[in-house]
């Protein structure tokens, strides 16, 4: 039953279907031609591969700082645990729509504070520039992921292995030496699985785009998921849209597999396969 929507939608992408018909008609790799050859797919292409590599580096990153900080801490650290989770626990069409009333031009909050700083002097269209709208959610969807990181990576340091960092602090090693030759390489098998999780959440992620921009302006903010609704939902044209979602699952396969046999490779090192 898992795999029934995704054969189904392998179906419908070699169909004809549209709403001024019910009837699905084969018409073979048509729908991909249509839209591999569709002037804006290989820029809303571009697109996604930036949201997605940049946004899942820069949760990476954070995520893993965050981790080390909070691991780092003598006093607290249960609280702040807490601290560092809220973003993630936020529903995402909450998480929406609350930074659109924050970055609006206007009445937004973080317009009127770095005015009131002095940091500005005119307001900043943060989700209708488009040098800056991309950007602009790319960072509001790291500081709603990277606690999903930080969770996963806080659990591995729960068993980092002590006894090797404490021998190389006897033998006079730093903090940077010891962090790239004992606890990264601890990390690395989280790191992989997490990845993998990521990459598949933030490619396919609607509800921020979506209810933020919309796409929006002028497509710079248009992901495959965001093309594929459209496609399905503003032109009614039901196998397009399930062609352009059988080329992102292709992508996001693409995209996993370093992570999988970095993951696979660290288990049977472990001993685990």
């Amino acid at each position: 039953m898992l795999g029934f929507p995704i054969v189904y939608n392998c179906i419908i992408s070699f169909c004809d279907w549209t709403l001024k018909s019910n009837d699905k008609t084969f018409n073979g790799l048509q729908n991909y031609i249509n839209v591999l050859s569709d002037e804006k797919f290989i820029g809303i292409l571009i697109t996604t591969l930036m949201w997605t590599l940049g946004g899942i580096v820069l949760q990476m990153i954070v995520g893993i700082g965050m981790a080390l900080f909070v691991d780092s801490l003598n006093k607290g650290k249960k609280y702040m645990r807490t601290i560092m989770l809220l973003p993630w626990l936020i529903p995402g069409v909450v998480t929406a729509l609350m930074w659109k009333w924050m970055l609006q031009a206007d009445i937004g909050v973080v317009n009127s504070t770095l005015m009131s700083l002095g940091i500005i002097n005119k307001n900043i269209l943060f989700l209708s520039d488009k040098s800056l709208a991309l950007i602009t959610l790319i960072l509001i969807n790291v500081w709603k992921a990277a606690p999903f990181w930080f969770l996963m990576i806080t659990a591995s340091l729960q068993s980092k292995p002590m006894d090797q960092i404490e021998s190389a602090v006897l033998d006079g090693a730093r903090y940077p030496t010891i962090f790239k030759s004992i606890i990264l390489p601890h990390l690395s098998p989280t790191i992989a699985s997490t990845g993998v999780l990521t990459t598949i959440w933030t490619l396919n992620y609607f509800d921020l785009i979506w209810m933020t921009t919309k796409g929006g302006p002028m497509d710079i903010t248009t992901t495959l998921p965001i093309y594929t609704y459209r496609q399905a939902f503003e032109f009614n044209n039901f196998g397009q849209s399930a062609a352009t979602a059988m080329i992102s699952l292709i992508i996001v396969s693409l995209i996993c597999i370093p992570y999988v046999k970095k993951m696979f490779i660290n288990m049977k090192e472990e001993g685990a396969l």
